[in-house]
C-alpha cells in the first residue's frame, strides 16, 4: 500500500545517506592519511637505517643502462583501481594502483639499475595509516632506474610481499625480468601495487645513482604533498609523470 512504499522509500534514502557518509569520511580519513605521509617523507632520510637497501655512489663510475623504446607493462595481472593525482572518492593520490592478487608478479617495465630494494615488513600486513616502510607507508617498496628514448625516468613499485623479491640495490635488470610479487603492505587497503614514475629528463646515470645515493629521495625533489611537482604544471625535470600514460 501507499503508506508502506513511503517507508520503504524513507529507508532507502537513509540507507543511502549513511552511505554518503561513510565514504565522505573515508575520503576525509585517506586525505588525513596523505597529509600525514607527506609531512613524514618530506622530512630528511635517516640514511643510516636504510644504508644496506640504497645503492652505493661507488656504482655510479661504471653504471650504463641500454635505452629501451617502450615501457613494459609491469603488473602482469590485475587491473587499475586508482588514477594519478586523486583517489576516486578525493584525497590526493600521486600514483596508479594496480590492484591484484598477493603473488602476482612485477617485471621491470625496461631495462634498468636497482636504486632502493627492500622487504622488511609481512606481505599481508597493510591497513590504512600503517607508516610501515620506506618511504614512509610503502611497506616492502623498490626504486628502479630506467632509461626510454634516450631519457631517464625512475620507477616505484610500493606495498609488495616480502616473499619474492627478486632484487637488490645496485643489480642491473632487463626490460620484462621479475623483479618482485605484488603484496598488501605499509598503507594498504588491498592486495595491490601503487606505482610511481619521475621523469629525470637528461640527467645521466651516474649523477641520478650520486644524487640517491646521497639523499634516497624517491620524489626527487618534487615533493609529496601536492601536484605542483607533476611534469604539466612542473614544466622542467625532474617531475612527476602519471603512469597510465605509458601503460594504456
Amino acid at each position: 500500500n501507499t503508506a508502506q512504499k513511503a517507508e520503504l522509500e524513507e529507508q532507502k534514502a537513509e540507507a543511502q545517506r549513511l552511505e554518503d557518509s561513510y565514504n565522505q569520511l573515508v575520503a576525509q580519513y585517506q586525505q588525513q592519511i596523505a597529509e600525514l605521509q607527506a609531512q613524514k617523507r618530506a622530512a630528511e632520510a635517516d640514511m643510516n637505517a636504510i644504508r644496506d637497501f640504497v645503492i652505493t655512489s661507488a656504482a655510479a663510475g661504471s653504471a650504463s643502462i641500454t635505452t629501451s623504446s617502450g615501457f613494459n607493462v609491469p603488473v602482469l595481472g590485475g587491473q587499475y583501481s586508482a588514477g594519478t593525482w586523486a583517489y576516486p572518492g578525493g584525497g590526493l593520490h600521486l600514483g596508479l594502483d594496480w590492484a591484484a592478487p598477493i603473488g602476482t608478479p612485477v617485471v621491470a617495465p625496461a631495462n634498468g639499475i636497482v636504486l632502493y630494494a627492500a622487504n622488511p615488513v609481512a606481505s599481508n600486513s597493510g591497513y590504512l595509516g600503517n607508516m610501515s616502510g620506506y618511504p614512509y607507508g610503502s611497506g616492502n617498496s623498490i626504486c628502479l632506474l630506467c632509461s626510454m628514448n634516450g631519457s631517464l625516468y625512475a620507477f616505484s613499485f610500493f606495498h609488495l610481499s616480502q616473499e619474492g623479491m627478486a632484487v637488490r640495490a645496485g643489480q642491473s635488470v632487463s626490460a620484462g625480468q621479475q623483479i618482485a610479487l605484488t603484496g598488501n603492505s605499509g598503507n594498504s587497503t588491498g592486495p595491490h601495487c601503487h606505482i610511481e614514475v619521475i621523469n629525470l629528463g637528461n640527467m645521466s646515470v651516474e649523477d641520478a645513482i650520486k644524487r640517491f645515493s646521497s639523499s634516497a629521495d624517491f620524489a626527487w625533489g618534487t615533493g609529496w604533498g601536492n601536484t605542483a611537482g607533476a611534469c604539466e604544471a612542473k614544466g622542467n625535470t625532474p617531475c612527476r609523470e602519471r603512469p597510465e600514460v605509458f601503460f594504456s
